[in-house]
């Protein structure tokens, strides 16, 4: 099948990357052929080829894409509550209640990216890795935030706490998602909520 008739050749690359995105974040980015791209678009090799250089430029926007998709759900939750641990703990809620989509969508985008293409994929593994500095450096200035205020101690290094925080959360949806065992994912995330309650 052609480029279909009923989309506009300026959102066609749109098309691609949100038909794709899924698809790339399960079947990972290796493993993803160029006839599955076309299977799921419904459009030739030449279409596709038209809209970007080759499949390396077509998995980086779908990995920017998934990232902005994720990001933007989570600053929302996060960013309408207004003391920094309401913040941190808004963003475990936010996996809490996303996980099951998490497991619809083949994973987290970040660690699928990193974990199959630190030896693959140089560029695509800078964009992962520079996805998961953004979310650190986020959560350093949250925390950073709450001890101006003097709602978070002052013993707390925020960078160490961030590192933290963001290894707990990617290792539960790892763990959790390879025993299969959601329970588990729930458990370890309530157990840092308590940990940011605390601090």
């Amino acid at each position: 099948m052609g480029r279909n008739a009923h989309i506009p050749a300026p959102d066609t690359q749109k098309f691609i990357i949100e038909k794709t995105s899924v698809l790339f974040n399960k079947k990972g980015y290796a493993g993803t052929s160029l006839s599955d791209l076309e299977k799921v678009t419904g459009l030739t090799k030449g279409s596709i080829y038209a809209n970007f250089k080759d499949k390396e430029e077509v998995s980086l926007k779908v990995f920017d894409y998934n990232f902005s998709q994720l990001s933007k759900a989570m600053s929302k939750r996060v960013f309408e509550k207004t003391t920094a641990k309401e913040k941190l703990l808004a963003c475990m809620d936010f996996y809490l209640d996303f996980y099951p989509n998490l497991l619809i969508n083949g994973g987290c985008a970040i660690q699928n990216a990193l974990t199959e293409t630190d030896d693959t994929n140089s560029v695509l593994f800078e964009r992962a890795k520079s996805a998961l500095i953004s979310w650190k450096e986020t959560t350093i200035a949250i925390i950073k935030e709450g001890i101006a205020n003097k709602e978070i101690s002052d013993k707390i290094t925020p960078a160490d706490f961030a590192i933290y925080m963001i290894a707990v959360v990617e290792g539960a949806i790892l763990v959790s998602r390879s025993l299969n065992d959601q329970s588990a994912f729930q458990y370890i995330l309530t157990k840092l909520k308590g940990e940011i309650a605390s601090l």
